[in-house]
């Protein structure tokens, strides 16, 4: 392809300095090779419906999925012993692949692209392609998935009239054939539906509509059986097709998508390049050139700060786009690649991992202005609960409350070994997004019982260890190290959920006398012999451990009971383990270690250590198309980054001794941040705050408060601390 001429060049340029860290954009069409499709695509999606386009010139592929096409089923097996709950893995089921919409273009193939750009406008959730042809035609495509209509909209136009055939098909067999309803000449459409093997049935339809001989719009939609409210989960039960043609504006559509998308996405504004130059340079070449300058001396080391500065901004846009895109209220939670897949047999069932992977899609939910986002988690877990506690009391029969093993479906079948820990963890996160909220009804109707929950099986899961405290038993460091008593990351969890027990209980006036006692008898934290913060009881802890998993180091984040101000001996331990500890070398080298430990330095206070874990997964663990990959594509480091971002720039977590929420302003900013500023960042108590500052220094600082007598504000020092 062609070199961009300057006129399209301008307009590119033009547009970089318009959108700065709000467009994604390259100047070549995606790949329609399968491989290309998780590194090259561009994905959409209204929180239920997703696609990943390629932007081609002479055919536009739209791969789609729909959140809950899902095989497998509740799969109570009960299994307690480590072969018989590996063999779970294989009947947890898996995300599937809906099918692929296809437009292509009579007589575009033959011709040669003068200029081409496509773009990811990430504030109105818009995919744009432009071309100019060798014989001066201008083509212009737009598409969104629209929330308040339910459909994938697409617009084809051009200079010159064109001829275009569409076709759908399913990703289980399926023949589409024309759907029922009148279309009328200047029109036409394709359907298709089935039935998975569980009894899940699906449907899917679109309609295109030639409003002139240059102008083509297509709508897609598609739907599941699947009802989260029912206990079959909609499992054998009808799921009509499409009676009639989608009808409706384009433009109209547009614009109610725009509105209802922007009203989640305009609440934060984040900006950190400066000094951002415009050289129509693709999201692409900034980033390969990154990766590249680890090898040699491609830009000044003023220009490498530039770009990272820029791609951090635009990364932390992405990550919000991504979770407005993957969670809406009435949709399942973000799993793990977010709403997008196309395989029937993905990575890791692309299900919910409950020992890190599903709540670091969360993190940064709160404290990014996205509350409402957090409702497809609690929505599902109180679905997903049902099935999860059968399994408990069929694995444990005499236990109480519920226990998740490490993967789930979307019934809330679990797979692979029992992760003890995940249950808890989910509840924390519930009641710590009641300290965001302030919702007491929220607290009453949904946290309590999943902290009830939580409770019940571990309080019951418990172990007297060698010195008298209490210690979680048959505990795993999530993927690393053996099974034993008293793991640390199940004993900071077991304190979490103790404390928040307590807490929720004392609000809502309920009886929390035994969660009370236990955690004062729990075992604590342990400081190892070269100064570390142990993993487990024993200090086994190893030097330059590669291992990507940092599971001692929660109580630091997202924990919140060690803190540099009240316990700094620990604080410094955890600094040990992060940094002798760990390497970021090999099998550290994941799409969610990096957001992780950048999250972790920045509640240590190092800005720069932060800034050097974003700038890792960019150059290591970031695709072309900015997704996250493990590998392959995962969207938890997407996601995760958001919650670092925000932790770098201001922290909530900590009390002061008369109850006040203690917020702490750049507490981790890292030294190439000179200048920059954010706005609409939310603090635990429901304030948000706006920040500016230059040369590293805070400049402005405004908090938007009911109450402001609720909050101590500590400004950063001149020595940054």
């Amino acid at each position: 392809m062609k070199r961009m001429e300057k006129s399209m060049l301008g307009m590119l340029c033009l547009a970089s300095c318009a959108f700065g860290g709000d467009l994604i954009w390259d100047d070549r069409p995606a790949s329609a090779d399968a491989k290309a499709w998780e590194g090259e695509r561009y994905p959409i999606g209204n929180g239920r419906l997703g696609a990943m386009l390629t932007g081609g010139v002479a055919c536009e592929r739209v791969q789609f999925n729909v959140d809950s096409l899902w095989t497998g089923d509740k799969n109570l097996s009960g299994a307690t012993g480590v072969t018989e709950s590996v063999a779970t893995d294989r009947t947890v089921g898996d995300y599937q692949n809906f099918g692929e919409l296809t437009v292509a273009f009579a007589g575009y193939g033959e011709k040669t692209a003068k200029a081409y750009a496509r773009f990811l406008d990430l504030r109105e959730a818009v995919h744009r392609v432009r071309v100019t042809l060798d014989d001066g035609t201008e083509i212009v495509r737009e598409a969104f998935a629209s929330a308040p209509a339910d459909v994938i909209a697409l617009r084809f136009t051009a200079s010159a009239p064109f001829e275009a055939k569409v076709t759908l098909e399913g990703a289980h067999g399926e023949t589409a054939t024309p759907g029922p309803g009148a279309a009328g000449r200047a029109g036409g459409s394709r359907a298709f539906g089935g039935r998975l093997k569980n009894g899940l049935a699906y449907a899917a339809r679109a309609d295109w509509w030639r409003v002139a001989p240059t102008n083509l719009v297509v709508f897609l939609r598609a739907k599941t059986s699947y009802d989260l409210t029912r206990a079959d989960f909609g499992l054998g039960r009808p799921c009509a097709p499409y009676a009639e043609p989608f009808r409706g504006d384009f433009d109209a559509l547009k614009a109610a998508h725009v509105a209802d998308y922007r009203r989640y996405y305009d609440r934060v504004r984040l900006d950190l390049a400066d000094d951002r130059r415009v050289d129509g340079e693709t999201t692409r070449a900034r980033l390969q050139g990154l990766r590249r300058n680890r090898l040699s001396s491609m830009f000044s080391l003023t220009r490498r700060a530039d770009i990272l500065r820029e791609l951090v901004e635009t990364q932390f846009n992405f990550g919000r786009y991504l979770l407005i895109s993957s969670s809406r209220p009435g949709t399942l939670p973000a799993n793990l690649q977010g709403l997008w897949c196309n395989s029937n047999r993905p990575p890791w069932h692309a299900d919910y991992h409950t020992n890190i992977n599903l709540q670091m899609n969360y993190w940064g939910v709160d404290v990014a202005n996205l509350a409402e986002l957090w409702q497809p988690v609690t929505d599902w877990l109180a679905a997903a609960n049902r099935t999860a506690a059968a399994e408990t009391r069929k694995a444990f029969p005499q236990s109480e409350g519920v226990a998740y093993r490490t993967s789930l479906n979307a019934f809330g079948g679990g797979g692979w070994k029992w992760n003890f820990a995940g249950a808890p963890w989910l509840a924390v996160m519930a009641y710590d997004h009641y300290r965001f909220t302030g919702d007491a009804a929220y607290l009453r109707d949904t946290a309590w019982p999943l902290l009830r929950d939580a409770a019940a099986f571990m309080l019951r899961h418990l172990v007297e260890g060698p010195d008298g405290t209490l210690l979680v038993k048959a505990g795993w460091s999530p993927e690393h190290g053996p099974v034993a008593d008293g793991v640390m990351h199940d004993q900071q969890l077991m304190a979490e959920l103790l404390r928040a027990v307590v807490a929720a209980a004392e609000t809502l006036g309920e009886d929390a006398t035994e969660a009370r006692e236990t955690l004062a008898r729990l075992g604590g934290n342990k400081i190892g012999s070269w100064g570390q913060l142990q993993e487990w009881q024993a200090d086994i802890d190893r030097k330059h451990d590669e291992h990507r998993h940092t599971s001692h180091l929660f109580a630091v984040y997202p924990g919140t009971t060690i803190t540099r101000a009240a316990t700094p001996a620990l604080a410094a331990a955890a600094r040990v383990s992060l940094e002798v500890g760990r390497t970021t070398t090999k099998d550290s080298r994941r799409s969610w270690t990096w957001p992780w430990r950048a999250a972790l330095w920045a509640r240590l206070g190092d800005g720069d250590k932060a800034g050097e874990m974003l700038e890792g997964l960019l150059v290591h663990n970031t695709l072309d198309n900015l997704f996250a990959t493990h590998p392959p594509f995962q969207i938890d480091g997407n996601l995760g980054l958001v919650a670092a971002v925000c932790e770098m720039l201001v922290q909530s977590h900590e009390t002061t001794a008369d109850g006040k929420v203690l917020v702490r302003l750049l507490p981790a900013l890292p030294t190439a941040w000179k200048t920059g500023a954010v706005k609409g960042l939310r603090l635990r108590g429901g304030a948000t705050v706006d920040l500016a500052w230059a040369d590293g220094r805070l400049t402005d600082f405004r908090l938007h408060a009911a109450d402001p007598a609720r909050y101590e504000i500590i400004r950063p020092s001149a020595t940054g601390d």
